[in-house]
């Protein structure tokens, strides 16, 4: 059970210190705060994931680089990948993109940041996680079942939390993508010469429309908005007009 624990407490600790590398690095470009955290809590579940399955896979090569490098570079990679393919095809949004890089693989990963992960790899084998190991192993050793209780209990209930508001965001792409459809129609329907009677009839189904458009909008949680601001290169394929409108409507974008 030990081992649970340590893994545990490493999915935690570097899970936060993704959050607050990607904090520091947006403070730095963009010059203001942006929380980057996928969940509520301030943490980066995939450079915990990440860290522990380096911690299991390359522990035995922590003394060669080049294995390092080369498996890291592959595991990092690949759970990109997944997750961000996942995230598509479940929510229909691709929070990050890719295709603008040399050698990517649909936007997912791409040769620069496969490189750049090969060298954390590294760097977190020979210098970082030998620094915090000590400090996990005490944790788990003294604390560990209670933290791990605690902390699981709350990270169960946030991940919950954000697959809830990712689902309820997908149907307000959905509604929002139909009314939007429905106006685009009309007002085409409006352009042709029709008589005074139907002009008034398709101004008012206009005017219907565009209430019920701002009621969806209104649903849009914090959160919601939140994660839009977060990941402004976010890309809905099926619903890009729907979040293009979000956007715009919120200034999300800046």
């Amino acid at each position: 059970m030990n081992k649970l624990y340590y893994l545990f407490l490493s999915f935690l600790i570097y899970s936060f210190f993704g959050w607050t590398i990607e904090v520091l690095y947006h403070i730095y470009k963009d010059k203001r705060f942006i929380n980057r955290g996928f969940l509520y809590g301030p943490i980066c579940p995939i450079y915990g994931f990440s860290a522990v399955v380096f911690i299991i896979a390359l522990t035995p090569f922590r003394n060669n680089f080049i294995i390092t490098f080369i498996i890291g570079s592959l595991i990092a990679s690949i759970i990109e990948y997944i997750t961000g393919y996942l995230l598509e095809i479940l929510f229909h949004s691709k929070w990050w993109d890719y295709s603008n890089e040399k050698l990517n693989i649909k936007g997912y990963v791409c040769l620069k940041f496969s490189i750049y992960w090969g060298v954390f790899a590294v760097i977190f084998m020979k210098l970082i996680h030998p620094k915090i190991n000590n400090i996990i192993l005490f944790i788990s050793d003294k604390y560990g079942e209670w933290v791990y209780n605690l902390l699981f209990a709350c990270i169960l209930i946030d991940a919950v939390l954000t697959i809830n508001s990712l689902f309820e965001l997908k149907s307000i792409y959905i509604e929002l993508q139909e009314i939007l459809t429905e106006i685009k129609n009309t007002l085409d329907k409006l352009s042709e010469s029709v008589s005074i009677e139907t002009k008034i009839k398709l101004e008012n189904k206009i005017e219907s429309l565009n209430f019920i458009k701002e009621k969806v909008l209104n649903r849009l949680s914090f959160k919601q908005k939140l994660l839009l601001r977060s990941y402004p290169k976010i890309k809905s394929y099926k619903f890009e007009s729907a979040l293009q409108h979000i956007k715009e409507k919120y200034k999300l974008n800046s």
